[in-house]
């Protein structure tokens, strides 16, 4: 195990030999701790790199950000830094500490400690080993706790009893490590874990740890991170609303490859962030008030709402309206109809109708061949042509583009007809 750290690049090496270098400086010790470690003993292509300093660790990461070149964060309250390097890599460091939890969910009270101490205050035997930085033992192996043998097990094990009560967002956690990895949870563990849950524990947690986490789960598992959270009781302890649906999911998925390969569906179904696609399709069965206590509890901003809240009432307008109008609306109609939707909005919709549905190819039209379509002259054409300096300039321009959606300006040359026609008419 000791020649572990040779699986990171030189570069990286070297900057954990300045650490530890810097720490023995300042009187301390350095050490390369928790997921960084899990990560390189199972061969993770990108490995962050998470330091902790026996010692001021605030010191050591500015000492570190001014050898290296880089900015410094600190969050002074639990003693923690982030270096950013030149070329854009991130080392956290951090002092050790133990925490101590007055009431459930609520953030730790922060004291000094030791290597031993900080490890034995983390979430998983998994996340407990580390690697000694000084220059004496650099490389040193070091597993209190025998996370490696979990770890080789494939188990995913807490560290105490109060383990889950303490930080309910480790639920979610032990959730997304079992899927990540397909480990298992420890029987005792999962015992706590669900006694959490059942507990109420996670209504104690803040909205915008407890989106963090969702984030987290939904990005890595999209459809089976629902599907566990459901089974577990997370999903209703979160809103009791929320609900796996693996149809929907799957037609969500399709779209969103589907998207990807489309003529203007690329960089619309990629603005969106799918976590949020995710959360708008568990969401479905939620009213539009529910939706917006749900969005509000998570702390969501204003563009993170969008799916969420537009795939509810914007969107079931929309589409009533032209299925109502006609069987093939025109497709001026379709794009006004759904030019104010948000695009994750969309396709979380059209996942709701169905991937077949007359709702979702409404929307693949619009993606690949509505969306982006403009007519072919300008202000400055226009002008030339005799039309007035202000508002009528941008109502003219949003008929030439009703014309030619509805195929009745294909050229700029019949755009042009078309203006000294609407001038004549008008007598301009």
């Amino acid at each position: 195990m000791s020649r572990l750290l040779d699986k990171l690049d030189a570069e990286k090496r070297d900057w954990l030999h300045r650490c530890g270098q810097m720490a023995v400086t300042r009187g301390g010790r350095a050490f390369l701790v928790g997921g960084s470690v899990r990560d390189l003993i199972l061969g993770t292509d990108q490995v962050d790199l998470d330091v902790v300093i026996e010692g001021d660790g605030m010191d050591v990461a500015q000492d570190l950000a001014r050898g290296l070149g880089g900015n410094l964060t600190r969050h002074h309250a639990f003693q923690t830094a982030v270096v950013t390097t030149a070329n854009g890599s991130r080392i956290d460091v951090t002092t050790a500490r133990r925490e101590e939890y007055k009431r459930p969910g609520q953030l730790p009270q922060i004291v000094p400690g030791d290597l031993e101490s900080d490890l034995a205050r983390r979430d998983f035997t998994i996340n407990t080993m580390a690697i000694s930085l000084s220059e004496s033992d650099f490389g040193a192996f070091i597993d209190p706790h025998d996370g490696r043998l979990d770890l080789e097990a494939g188990c995913i094990r807490a560290m105490h009893p109060r383990s889950f009560a303490d930080d309910p967002t480790r639920v979610l956690r032990a959730l997304r490590f079992s899927l990540r990895y397909g480990y298992r949870i420890e029987d005792k563990s999962e015992e706590w874990m669900n006694e959490a849950i059942t507990g109420g524990y996670l209504d104690t947690v803040s909205g915008e740890r407890v989106c963090k986490e969702l984030r987290l789960m939904f990005t890595e598992s999209p459809t089976q991170g629902p599907c566990r959270l459901e089974v577990a009781g997370v999903l209703p302890a979160v809103h009791p609303g929320l609900r796996f649906h693996r149809e929907v999911l799957n037609g969500l998925q399709d779209l969103i490859e589907w998207g990807q390969e489309a003529k203007g569906g690329a960089s619309l179904a990629a603005k969106p962030e799918g976590w949020l696609m995710v959360l708008g399709c568990c969401a479905m069965g939620l009213s539009s008030q529910e939706r917006w206590n749900l969005a509000r509890q998570l702390r969501l901003s204003r563009e993170e709402r969008a799916p969420l809240i537009d795939s509810g009432v914007p969107w079931c307008q929309a589409t009533s309206l032209l299925l109502g109008a006609s069987s093939q609306p025109p497709n001026s109609m379709v794009e006004r109809a759904l030019r104010e939707i948000d695009r994750g909005a969309l396709l979380v919709g059209a996942a709701i109708a169905g991937v077949d549905s007359a709702e979702a190819e409404m929307v693949r039209i619009y993606l690949d061949q509505l969306h982006d379509v403009a007519a072919e002259l300008d202000g400055l054409e226009l002008k030339k042509l005799g039309v007035p300096q202000g508002p009528l300039v941008g109502e003219i321009l949003e008929r030439l583009r009703t014309a030619k959606l509805d195929g009745k300006a294909p050229n700029a040359s019949i755009e042009r007809r078309l203006v000294k026609s609407w001038l004549a008419e008008n007598q301009l």
